[in-house]
């Protein structure tokens, strides 16, 4: 998504973006001609589920953070862990207005355990604790369409075949709506907006077939068991025709982008999902080619194995040189946090008073999970080779630890940790390795060679498209606590992956190595163009970031070349001398501006600035400064990409 750079008070003019940003074709190929930069709070790309918002200059940023009125008002959506989509809210709305009282809020996830959690860490987290506790309750709530011949839904087979929706509602005093919210930001383990919008149609379309009052079950827990007697009552005609006109609105509205996915989305039949979800698997377990038809025999044969069954897989040799790994070692989640939040829940488990250990600089929700959620955690920022020395000499003989958790390589400074040395003395202490690839995919890194356990956001690259949200856990088979892993991961492991979010990743993902080579070589090239110019302090990228560690767990090319090409990634950080210089560089820099990362498009934000704006020292004391800008190489023309940057840097010095 390349853009004419002109001054910021006026529009900035598009080289290359389609009429749905990410949503071509040939996804390979560069985006369409468009015309101008999208406007402040305009989602990115401009369809119904978007996950990233458009955030065009410095300001925008700082007033997000800020909570300037002028930008949030402005907000159509934002990142779907830290702004509720449109459908989330009109869910959550309805059931308050259901369940509720006058001075309660709600939050909706896919099943009880989340829900349950979500309490258990507001409770946990209350300072000071009140008395007597503030109630805290759960609802619950099951919808399935009626077919009788009045109903809306009648003929509509792809809901007729969805499956019933459950809606697990958290309800809390709206004075503690900030807590609720940080669990859900952190965990990932929130309902999506197709989740949302599903179960806005199936109410709409009740309602309009006269049978609402009768197709619900309900009850609503205040605590381990049902509660008969939970306050306000449970039919409330005036609240629920207001929240049944936002889902009839909601209903309308879905119809309409239910067009606009299927023509740009190349989405098909809900009634897919379970095979979409086994073409997940597979791919991901490096078994299934990218290329690969759901309809081909390939996914004629048997319905995949079951978790408990995943050990009989027969082994096969996967694309990331790990014997044995097979779609049984793959599990599905709703989000890359919810990855990773529910590693972190299988480490607990498994160790349940053990410290983990942060190793090098995070995502920012990767540490507060660890430090807010059990019994915390040795934070080893710089993660280099000093902090594997503290962790060895400090750390380790003290007491024994539950896991090392790192990213490989890490966001937003590109560092490569070193796999094998962990892998050394995870085997000699006992602890799990956990390592997220997100950045560095396994079509890049061979990660899974040296960890117990992988995780990854399919949200970023694997999709592209920016329009789904979705994350993956997968399993070492050649580790050594292997068994005992599966065991707890079977034990613990409910899918909550929405079924159309699954149809969305499955077929965005089929082109994702064909576009990591195209994204590999246009920011190889970039980042090259950018360490030459005297504007710039530094480029924190893996071929020059730790690049002997990178090169040492890189995965080898699948065709010998020669010189062997190696695949550094999509994302760089690029820091430039002054906050001011930063700061004209964002705002004249002609690419999408937003959060999030893994974009079919080139997407730039300024990180710090959207992370850590209220631990701005902090953060710069690991290597993090304000003035970092954070960019996500995409598919466009790589000569345009060197000249649109080299344009933002002209500007940044005038």
């Amino acid at each position: 998504m390349l853009l004419q750079p002109s001054q910021p008070s006026q529009p900035q003019k598009a080289l290359h973006q389609g009429p749905n940003p990410g949503f071509f074709d040939d996804p390979t190929s560069p985006p369409q001609r468009h015309h101008t930069l999208p406007a402040l709070g305009i989602p990115i790309p401009d369809t119904p589920h978007a996950v990233s918002v458009a955030l065009p200059t410095w300001q925008d940023c700082v007033g997000y953070e800020e909570g300037d009125r002028r930008v949030v008002d402005a907000l159509q959506t934002g990142y779907p862990r830290f702004v509720f989509h449109d459908d989330v809210k009109k869910l959550f709305d309805f059931c308050t207005r259901k369940f509720g009282r006058p001075d309660e809020s709600c939050l909706v996830f896919p099943s009880r355990r989340p829900a349950e959690e979500c309490r258990d860490f507001m409770l946990s987290h209350l300072s000071p604790v009140p008395a007597p506790k503030p109630s805290i309750r759960l609802a619950e709530l099951t919808l399935a369409p009626r077919h009788n011949p009045t109903s809306p839904v009648a003929d509509d087979p792809a809901t007729a075949l969805t499956p019933t929706v459950q809606l697990h509602a958290i309800l809390l005093p709206s004075t503690l709506a900030s807590l609720a919210k940080q669990f859900w930001q952190h965990s990932g383990e929130g309902i999506s907006s197709r989740f949302a919008a599903h179960a806005l149609h199936v109410l709409d379309a009740n309602a309009r077939s006269g049978e609402f009052a009768e197709s619900l079950w309900t009850g609503v827990r205040a605590g381990p068991g049902l509660n008969p007697h939970y306050a306000g009552p449970a039919y409330r005609p005036r609240a629920q025709v207001a929240a049944l006109a936002a889902a009839h609105e909601a209903g309308v509205r879905r119809e309409q982008e239910q067009f606009v996915e299927e023509r740009f989305g190349r989405n098909w039949d809900v009634r897919e999902a379970v095979r979409a979800k086994r073409a997940l698997r597979r791919r991901i377990a490096g078994v299934l080619g990218d290329a690969a038809s759901l309809a081909g025999p390939a996914e004629d044969g048997p319905p995949p194995p079951t978790v408990a069954a995943a050990a009989d897989v027969e082994p096969v040799l996967s694309d990331r040189g790990v014997v044995g790994v097979s779609e049984g070692d793959v599990f599905l989640f709703p989000s890359g946090m919810s990855a990773i939040y529910n590693a972190h829940r299988v480490v607990r488990k498994m160790f349940p008073d053990r410290k983990s250990v942060q190793f090098g600089f995070p995502y920012i929700d990767t540490l507060k999970i660890q430090e807010k959620i059990g019994p915390g955690c040795h934070f080893l920022g710089l993660g280099d080779a000093s902090d594997l020395s503290r962790l060895e000499r400090d750390i380790l003989p003290l007491a024994p630890i539950s896991a090392v958790f790192c990213e490989f390589p890490s966001n937003p400074l590109l560092r490569t940790p070193d796999l094998r040395r962990l892998r050394a003395l995870a085997d000699e202490y006992g602890f799990l390795l956990v390592v997220d690839e997100t950045v560095g995919n396994f079509v890049n890194v061979a990660a899974l060679q040296w960890a117990d356990v992988v995780v990854s956001s399919l949200t970023k690259i694997f999709s592209g498209d920016s329009n789904v949200m979705g994350g993956s856990m997968v399993l070492n088979p050649g580790a050594g606590k292997y068994a005992e892993t599966l065991v707890t991961v079977t034990k613990l492991y409910h899918e909550n992956l929405w079924c159309e979010d699954a149809i969305f990743l499955e077929r965005n993902s089929r082109t994702f190595r064909r576009r990591i080579a195209k994204i590999n070589d246009n920011a190889e090239r970039l980042c090259d163009f950018l360490r030459a110019r005297p504007e710039v302090e530094s480029v924190h990228y893996p071929k020059y970031t730790d690049a002997d560690l990178y090169r040492q767990h890189a995965r080898a090319p699948p065709k010998p070349s020669t010189p062997p090409r190696i695949g550094y990634g999509g994302l760089f950080s690029l820091i430039l001398h002054t906050d001011a210089a930063a700061e004209r560089f964002y705002d004249a820099l002609a690419v999408a501006k937003g959060p999030s990362l893994g974009t079919n498009f080139t997407l730039a934000c300024p990180y710090t600035i959207l992370a850590h704006y209220g631990e701005l020292d902090w953060a710069a004391g690991f290597g993090v400064p304000r003035r970092l800008v954070r960019v996500s190489v995409g598919l466009e023309d790589g000569e345009e990409l060197v000249r649109v940057f080299g344009e933002a840097l002209d500007a940044a010095t005038g």
